[in-house]
Parts: structure tokens; sequence; C-alpha cells
């Protein structure tokens, strides 16, 4: 009975370790330190809106969710929740655009093997800015490096505009 409960304890956790941490595709490198986070958040963003998003897909977990904070019609805080799919068929409808994000500041608290970053960011669509924001990123230290658990986003807006502190 003994060996084989050990045998079982084993292989669940192989196999809860083997679906937990994914290794990236071919050219996406997670990163080594929670600081390479936005560096590697603005790289999967950045180009063509219906480009292949292997290495958002690799950088954030499978379970990871991103909420979008804004301002309802009345003024009242509202958010969207949506999954990484969602996300990518939300920006690869937008076809060829040209996307590039910019982190412009960043602050990170890291515990063990758990981290956030409180990021501001720059949006820019063929060019053009289109929104600054803040994001909050939570990420877990994997055995392939860090990977993000969750983003919540709020964009700014003329009642909530950046602090000076979260700007270069």
């Amino acid at each position: 009975m003994l060996p084989t409960l050990f045998s079982s304890t084993i292989l669940a956790g192989a196999l809860a370790g083997s679906a937990m941490a994914q290794a990236p595709d071919a050219g996406c490198v997670l990163p080594s330190e929670p600081k390479g986070i936005p560096a590697a958040i603005d790289a999967a963003i950045t180009g063509p809106a219906d480009k292949d998003r292997a290495c958002m897909k690799a950088l954030l977990i499978r379970e990871a969710r991103m909420m979008f904070v804004s301002l309802g019609a009345d003024g009242a805080p509202t958010y969207t929740l949506q999954t990484l799919d969602d996300w990518i068929a939300r920006v690869k409808a937008r076809g060829h655009t040209m996307l590039e994000e910019k982190q412009l500041k960043f602050h990170t608290d890291r515990y063990g093997n758990i981290a956030h970053i409180w990021s501001s960011y720059a949006l820019y669509s063929d060019g053009k800015q289109v929104a600054r924001g803040i994001n909050s990123i939570q990420a877990i230290k994997e055995a392939g490096g860090w990977r993000v658990t969750g983003i919540m986003v709020q964009a700014e807006s003329a009642t909530a505009p950046l602090p000076k502190k979260y700007l270069p």
C-alpha cells in the first residue's frame, strides 16, 4: 500500500508540475528576475495587432486574467475581466495596426517567489499615443523564470490623471 501511495504522490506531483510550468516557445525567454517583466510585456504586445501571441501566452500562466478598470457612464468604477485568449481575440480584430506599449516607470515588490509590479505605461497605435495608465502586475517564479498571474489595468482619464510619481 505504501509504495503505491508513494508512486501516486510522485506521479501527481510530476503531472501538476508539468501542467503549471509550461516552457516558453522558441524565441520567448521568461525573465530571470521580476524587474524584467515590464520589458517582456512590452515585447509581447508590440508589433502588428494580429501577430502571433506565443510569447504573451508563454509569459502569462494559463489561468491568468486581465482586468480593465474604467468609469461607467454614471461615473462609477466598473471593470471588464478577460482571459488571455479573450484579449488576443480583441486585439487581433485590429488587423495590421501597429501597436507599441512602453512601460514609463515601474516599481517592484518581491517576497520569495511572488512579486508585484506597479507600472505606468503608454500605448501607441500606428505611432500615435492612444492611452496611458497604470498596470498592476502579479507574478510568480517558476523553474523557467518569472510568469504573470494577473494584470489589472486602468487607463488615465480626465478625472484620474497619472500622478507625477508614476511618470519618468
